[in-house]
């Protein structure tokens, strides 16, 4: 399935090298794992312990409270909560069966 002939080695900057012909760069390549470092970040933050974060909604928040106006949040509210917050609701509807 690769075009890469067997006489042929891949090397770490997503090229090609055999022998006389001159080195191949996958300059693609290179910009994915440059742009995919940004995104996970720094091997080194595993090590630091995960922070804890306080719940952005109210323990007593309602629906209407929330998404009854066009209003927006005074705050990010992370997507894992908004969507338990969502499921609570819907399964005290009896929406969410």
């Amino acid at each position: 399935m690769s075009s890469i002939s067997t006489s042929q080695t891949l090397n770490a900057h997503g090229g090609t090298s055999s022998g006389g012909t001159p080195e191949f760069v996958n300059h693609g390549l290179l910009l994915w794992n440059q742009t995919r470092q940004q995104w996970v970040g720094n091997k080194k933050d595993e090590n630091r312990p995960a922070r804890v974060l306080e719940p952005r909604l109210s323990w007593n928040a309602t629906y209407e409270s929330l998404l009854g106006s066009n209003k927006r949040f005074s705050q990010r509210v992370p997507l894992a909560e908004m969507v338990d917050f969502l499921v609570d609701i819907w399964e005290q509807e009896g929406m969410y069966d």
